[in-house]
C-alpha cells in the first residue's frame, strides 16, 4: 500500500512537471492575437497603409490588407529587405508574447499560404512550422 502511494505521487508531480513545460507554449488563438497585437502596436511599415486608407474597391481593400499582413510576417522573420526598425519593433512584441525565434521565422510562409483568409489556420501553421524547423535546426 506504501508502495502504491509513493507510486502515485510519484505519478503526479512527473505529469505536473510536464505540464508545466508546456505552460508556456502559446495556444493557436494567443500565437494569432500576438502577431495582430504586434502589428497594431507597431503600425504598417510601408505606403501601403496609405494605399489602403485612400481606397474605396473593396477588392483593392482586400489585397492591400493581405500586403500588409504578409509585409509584417517578413519583417518579423528579418528577411532580407525588412524595414529595420519595424522589423525590430514586431520582434519585440512578439518575443514579450512568447514567441520563439523558429515561429517568427515560420511567419512568412505561413502569413503567405493560410488560405481562405488572413487568420484563419495562421495559429496552427505557425505552431507546426515553428516546431518542424526546431526539429530541422534551422
Amino acid at each position: 500500500m506504501k508502495r502504491l502511494g509513493i507510486a502515485l505521487i510519484a505519478v503526479g508531480m512527473l505529469l505536473t512537471a510536464v505540464s508545466m513545460g508546456y505552460a508556456k507554449d502559446l495556444t493557436t488563438t494567443g500565437l494569432e492575437e500576438a502577431f495582430i497585437d504586434a502589428v497594431g502596436t507597431c503600425g504598417p511599415s510601408s505606403s501601403v497603409a496609405g494605399s489602403l486608407g485612400k481606397s474605396t474597391d473593396p477588392a483593392v481593400k482586400i489585397a492591400l490588407r493581405d500586403a500588409l499582413i504578409i509585409e509584417a510576417a517578413d519583417d518579423a522573420a528579418g528577411v532580407a529587405g525588412a524595414n529595420a526598425a519595424h522589423s525590430a519593433c514586431i520582434k519585440k512584441e512578439l518575443g514579450a508574447r512568447g514567441y520563439t525565434a523558429n515561429q517568427e521565422a515560420a511567419l512568412p510562409y505561413c502569413a503567405k499560404h493560410d488560405w481562405p483568409d488572413p487568420f484563419s489556420n495562421l495559429g496552427n501553421c505557425i505552431k507546426n512550422h515553428g516546431q518542424l524547423e526546431g526539429a530541422l535546426g534551422k
